[in-house]
C-alpha cells in the first residue's frame, strides 16, 4: 500500500517530528510505500493564489475556483502544486502530522489543504463524500501533539471538546474528499512529562499504525442521505435513560464494556452525543443523541448496551429547526 505522510513541524528534533517518522518507519517495516512531504523542509508556499497555476482562466479576476476547474481541464497547475496532487491522487492512506496550533492546523498545513485540494482535480462535480477522491476506501488519520493534558479538551473545561475541534479535519478534509477517518492519535502536553512517558506514546503510536488498513474507521453521514445539503433523510432522537433497578457489583463490572459499545456507536455513526448525571445521583439521568432511520432502529441499537437490563429509555424523535433563508439569501445574491 501507499501512504502519504504531509509532516507540519518547523523542527527535526520535536517530538511531533519523532512521532512522524516513527509512523514512517513502521510502514516502511511492515512493507508499505511511504511518500513523505515535510512542507518546512520543502519550503512549501502555503500562499493560494495565482501561483498556484500555469493557466489562466481570467486575468482580470481571480477566482479560485474557476482557476482550479480551468486548471484541471488544461494541465495547468504549477509543478509543485501537481506534484502534491498527484501524491494525494496515488496514495491508499493519508497522514497528516503536526502541533495543535491555536486549536487548528499550523498555517503551512491548512496551506496544503487549500492549495492541493483543488475544485475540478480533487473535488466538484459530484466527486465529494462517499464519491470523493478517497472513493470511501482510502484511509485518513491524524497524528498530532497538544500542548495541554487531555482533560483541557474534555467537553467539560475552557477549552472547546477535542472532538468539536477535529471536525474540520475529519469531516471537513478528510470525509469530504472521500477519505474514511480514523481515531485520531494524540500525544499530550509531550514538553511537560517525563522520556519515559514519551516513548510510551511512540510505541503506542507503532501499534496503531501496525492497523492502519484494518481497524475501523469511523462512519460518517453519507452525501446520498441529504437532499441539496439539507434536512437528513435519516431521523435524529433524543434518548432519556434512566435506571430501572439499583446497581450491583455486575453493573459496576460491566461499565467499561458499557464505554467501548457506547464508542463503537460513535463509530457507526449511530450515537451522536452522550451526557450523563453523576452516577451516585440518586436522579441518574443519560441524554443520548441518536441518529437512525427509525425509532425501532434506536431500539435495536440500544440493546447491545451491555448494562440494557439496569436501564430504561424515552425516546423522543427531534425535528431541525426551521430558519429563514431570505436573509442568505439577498446576501448570495449580492456576492
Amino acid at each position: 500500500m501507499k501512504v502519504l505522510i504531509v509532516h507540519a513541524h518547523h523542527e527535526p528534533q520535536s517530538f511531533c517530528s519523532s512521532l512522524s517518522q516513527r509512523a514512517k518507519s513502521e510502514l516502511e517495516a511492515a512493507g508499505h510505500e511511504v511518500i513523505y512531504s515535510d512542507l518546512y523542509q520543502m519550503g512549501f508556499d502555503p500562499v493560494s493564489d495565482r501561483r498556484n497555476f500555469k493557466t489562466i482562466k481570467d486575468s482580470s479576476y481571480l477566482k479560485q475556483q474557476q482557476e482550479e476547474i480551468y486548471a484541471s481541464e488544461n494541465n495547468g497547475f504549477a509543478d509543485d502544486l501537481e506534484s502534491e496532487i498527484r501524491k494525494l491522487e496515488e496514495c491508499d492512506a493519508l497522514i497528516f502530522s503536526f502541533p495543535l496550533w491555536w486549536f487548528s492546523l499550523p498555517g503551512i498545513l491548512k496551506g496544503w489543504c487549500d492549495r492541493v485540494l483543488a475544485m475540478g482535480r480533487v473535488y466538484g462535480s459530484g466527486k465529494l463524500y462517499e464519491n470523493g477522491i478517497g472513493k470511501s476506501r482510502k484511509r485518513a488519520l491524524v497524528i498530532f501533539t497538544a500542548g495541554s493534558g487531555a482533560g483541557a479538551y474534555n467537553g467539560w473545561g475552557l477549552n472547546p471538546a477535542m472532538e468539536s475541534l477535529l471536525q474540520p479535519i475529519q469531516h471537513g478534509i478528510f470525509w469530504f474528499n472521500g477519505f474514511l477517518p480514523l481515531e485520531p492519535f494524540i500525544a499530550w502536553s509531550p514538553a511537560r512529562i517525563s522520556e519515559a512517558e514519551r516513548t510510551v506514546f511512540l510505541d503506542k503510536l507503532a501499534e496503531r499504525i501496525k492497523k492502519i488498513f484494518v481497524e475501523e474507521p469511523y462512519r460518517l453521514p453519507l452525501m446520498a442521505d441529504f437532499q441539496n445539503f439539507t434536512k437528513d433523510a435519516q431521523q435524529r432522537f433524543m434518548v432519556v435513560v434512566k435506571h430501572s433497578k439499583p446497581m450491583d457489583d455486575n453493573y459496576k463490572k460491566l461499565i467499561p464494556h458499557e464505554a467501548e459499545c457506547v464508542q463503537q456507536l460513535k463509530k457507526e455513526g449511530i450515537l451522536l452525543s452522550l451526557e450523563m448525571s453523576s452516577l451516585e445521583d440518586p436522579n441518574w439521568r443519560a441524554f443520548i443523541r441518536m441518529r437512525a432511520p427509525s425509532e425501532d432502529e434506536v431500539r435495536k441499537h440500544l440493546k447491545r448496551l451491555p448494562l440494557l437490563a439496569y436501564l430504561s429509555f424515552e425516546i423522543t424523535r427531534l425535528e431541525p429547526i426551521v430558519v429563514s433563508t431570505t436573509e442568505s439569501s439577498e446576501k448570495n445574491l449580492k456576492n
